[in-house]
């Protein structure tokens, strides 16, 4: 076998991963992240170990496992060849011995040309040539937290065989560029219940002077908290019991969790930049069934997508996937615009009545998501940068230690940006009176002054506020703010 470097390491690119367990057919190369017992502590002795369940004919495969910061050392030059298997030529040019034939060759020493130094292992390479199916032993036992690789090679192109790969790390059987995520999405389930039990309460304190719309954001926060316990479990039981077909079908169910909490967020989103709750006690009911009916489709296609493409190989080349992937985006896409001319136009009814206090908060909420945005694509940019400032072996080396980053972020802007909202739009002592009454237009010193003339006839069973409102479609919704009655 002849080969360049670079093509191996563009090989080993191509095929990296992340999980515990991985399955080998055919020419295949896997690889994964490994702590050691002392950086991570855990019951036993973390290892690789490699079973071959079945390969056809009588050929063997040729099995190197090794630190990927050692991947130069594979290979050993002789003349303008450079020989990768010990086959009959490398015995007869003295490269290695009929014991080792078809192992993978390596040097434990070689010359780096840039530092003018030589480079020895990062960590002891295990090659071997396996015949017959079963667990090959002595395991591969890790010493040092590092990127580890399993390379296979079969010298007959037309020989099909399969084998099993595990990663085992100390701690039990999550992949290491998961084991983060354990503690951190327990940490945020704590969080969630906290930040709860504060909102509980001032619930229950004002539970005489409650919006519909802040009965809506506790049981949105009873959701959150529960769907970050089920993420949390998640980690724990695929660490206790590995990646089984009970967790996967477990892993579906979150997804559908959050499929769901994306979608009610957009909604909560955009019945709040309506006006629901603060500008107006109630929207429009055909309003509102729009934005149900939106939130229903954006969930349908979510989940839709999520199972589409859990059932997809994802080896496989097809454009099915688009099928669920576009109707989707295009409800996200749907759900951003209308949020974003809703808020505009609230923000500029208010002003043009001169509401100071409304306006103010509505403003805090929109600074609140579009600093969210920033925080969202300035990690982006920093992580970006990062990895730019990596040479490629440097990047996968290092990839998965900060993977849990780039897979928790996301989901601590949420909880913060939903703590703020949640804040805005909390029970007090003033919050009903702003949704049942109109500010008298003033000067932004004197934001105190309300016209209470509507606190009445809210307990009244023909709600004027409910005639004025309720109209039939969005140009009436738009007329009615500037209506009389609510124009005090």
């Amino acid at each position: 076998m002849i080969a360049q470097g670079p093509f191996l390491v563009l090989a080993i690119l191509a095929n990296f991963a992340f999980g515990n367990r991985e399955s080998l057919d055919g020419y295949r190369q896997v690889c994964s992240g490994m702590y050691s017992k002392e950086d991570w502590g855990g019951k036993v002795d973390p290892f690789i170990s490699f079973n071959l369940k079945e390969i056809s004919g009588d050929e063997g495969v040729s099995v190197a496992v090794l630190d990927f910061q050692d991947y130069e050392h594979l290979g050993i030059k002789s003349g303008e060849r450079t020989f990768y298997i010990c086959s009959d030529t490398a015995i007869e040019k003295g490269l290695c011995t009929e014991e080792h034939k078809n192992e993978y060759l390596f040097e434990e020493m070689i010359f780096d040309s840039e530092t003018g130094e030589n480079k020895t292992l990062a960590a002891s390479i295990q090659t071997f040539y396996q015949t017959e199916s079963g667990l090959h032993n002595p395991k591969y036992f890790v010493k040092s937290t590092g990127y580890y690789c399993v390379i296979t090679h079969t010298e007959n192109s037309n020989a099909d065989f399969d084998a099993v790969v595990n990663f085992r790390n100390a701690f039990g059987q999550l992949p290491a560029a998961e084991i983060n995520n354990l503690p951190l999405y327990g940490l945020l389930a704590i969080f969630y219940v906290v930040a709860m039990a504060l909102y509980s309460f001032a619930f229950w304190k004002h539970k005489n002077e409650i919006l519909p719309v802040q009965k809506y954001l506790l049981a949105f926060f009873a959701f959150l908290t529960v769907e970050q316990i089920f993420i949390w479990a998640y980690y724990d039981i695929k660490n206790e019991k590995g990646n089984t077909a009970g967790t996967k079908v477990y892993m579906v169910f979150v997804s559908i969790l959050s499929a769901g909490k994306t979608s009610f967020s957009f909604f909560l989103l955009l019945v709040i930049a309506l006006g629901y709750g603060v500008v107006y006690p109630k929207l429009n009911k055909k309003l509102m069934r729009r934005c149900q009916i939106f939130a229903g489709l954006n969930f349908s296609f979510s989940v839709a997508y999520m199972i589409q493409n859990y059932l997809t190989n994802p080896e496989s080349v097809t454009l099915l996937p688009l099928i669920t992937l576009v109707p989707a985006a295009i409800t996200i896409l749907g759900f951003y615009f209308w949020i974003l001319k809703s808020m505009t136009e609230t923000l500029r009814y208010l002003q043009e009545q001169r509401q100071v206090v409304k306006l103010k908060m509505y403003r805090r909420l929109l600074s609140t998501i579009y600093f969210s945005l920033f925080v969202l694509f300035a990690g982006i940019v920093v992580t970006s940068f990062v990895f730019i400032g990596m040479n490629s072996i440097e990047m996968v080396e290092q990839h998965w230690r900060t993977r849990f980053i780039v897979d928790f972020w996301p989901s601590l802007v949420y909880y913060f940006v939903f703590i703020t909202v949640a804040f805005i739009w909390r029970p007090t002592d003033t919050s009903y009176m702003l949704a049942c009454s109109q500010q008298l237009p003033t000067d932004p010193e004197n934001v105190a002054d309300f016209d209470l003339d509507d606190l009445q006839s809210l307990e009244e069973p023909s709600n004027h506020i409910d005639d004025d409102l309720n109209f039939s479609d969005d140009e009436d919704h738009q007329q009615g703010r500037n209506s009389p009655r609510q124009n005090k």
